[in-house]
């Protein structure tokens, strides 16, 4: 839907062949994005349809792509799901164990899967779509930006344990927040305050990344402001004063009046 739509555009205009998955309930918007990719661009595209949050999704999809097109060159892990509000408020089943799941372990395990066979040829590329939310934590997001923490920490890590001069690439895309569904789906205010710091349009964010990610960036944040905020900044100030700042950041601006942001600021 989003930046994944994105992203499988700027692939298709490279000439890759792609493999595309979504849930079963958007099985015909899958179809036709693949194949208006097909048509436009003259490749080859598979679709398959997976819940990644069940405990073999992963492995299945694995193995149906696999079968399917005979070998994979490039993993793009991009599914995610979000949710705005205090961590004590949030539910169990429908998201705090499905955003692990789905954020941290379909992940972890579809890059596991694919790696050996790329260390093995000694080519190949996965692309973690992570976010800003990796670099510092943030109130009302806890366990998102814990889970691209995660996501962030394992994508270098792997990166670092590839045999030295190996030409595969591991890399994250890092956008703030993106207009997509994602976010009408995490019940997002509208006067959340970041969306009047570093909103970003899906296509910018995809272009960009994706051209961060064929030079071979290990990470790449998306917009200048974004990059202060959320890479330079937190390298000036103490852990406690980025903190504090991500606190103001993540509420609506009707959540927090003035007189009451300068005693917080003054540590009262």
């Amino acid at each position: 839907m989003g930046i994944g739509r994105g992203l499988s555009r700027c692939f298709a205009e490279d000439g890759a062949n792609l493999a595309i998955t979504d849930l079963s309930s958007e099985e015909e918007n899958l179809k036709s994005l693949a194949d208006e990719l097909s048509s436009s661009y003259g490749i080859k595209t598979w679709t398959f349809t997976a819940d990644l949050t069940d405990p073999k999704g992963p492995e299945t999809l694995y193995r149906k792509v696999i079968e399917k097109t005979g070998g994979v060159f490039g993993l793009v892990n991009n599914a995610g799901i979000c949710w705005w509000g205090p961590f004590a408020d949030m539910p169990f089943e429908d998201r705090l164990e499905r955003m692990i799941y789905l954020n941290c372990m379909a992940y972890a395990k579809l890059s596991r899967l694919v790696l050996p066979s790329m260390i093995e040829k000694d080519e190949g590329a996965i692309l973690n779509v992570s976010s800003v939310a990796a670099f510092q934590p943030l109130a009302n997001m806890a366990l998102y930006s814990a889970t691209k923490a995660f996501t962030q920490s394992l994508s270098e890590s792997i990166l670092y344990e590839l045999p030295r001069k190996s030409k595969i690439v591991v890399s994250t895309l890092n956008p703030s927040f993106t207009k997509t569904r994602l976010l009408k789906d995490a019940c997002m205010p509208d006067d959340f305050i970041p969306f009047w710091v570093s909103f970003k349009e899906v296509s910018a964010v995809a272009k960009a990344g994706y051209r961060a990610f064929k030079r071979g960036k290990m990470h790449y944040v998306v917009g200048w402001q974004n990059k202060y905020f959320h890479l330079f900044f937190p390298r000036l100030l103490p852990r406690k004063a980025v903190n504090r700042t991500s606190w103001f950041l993540c509420h609506r601006w009707s959540d927090i009046p003035f007189p009451k942001i300068a005693g917080f600021i003054r540590g009262r």
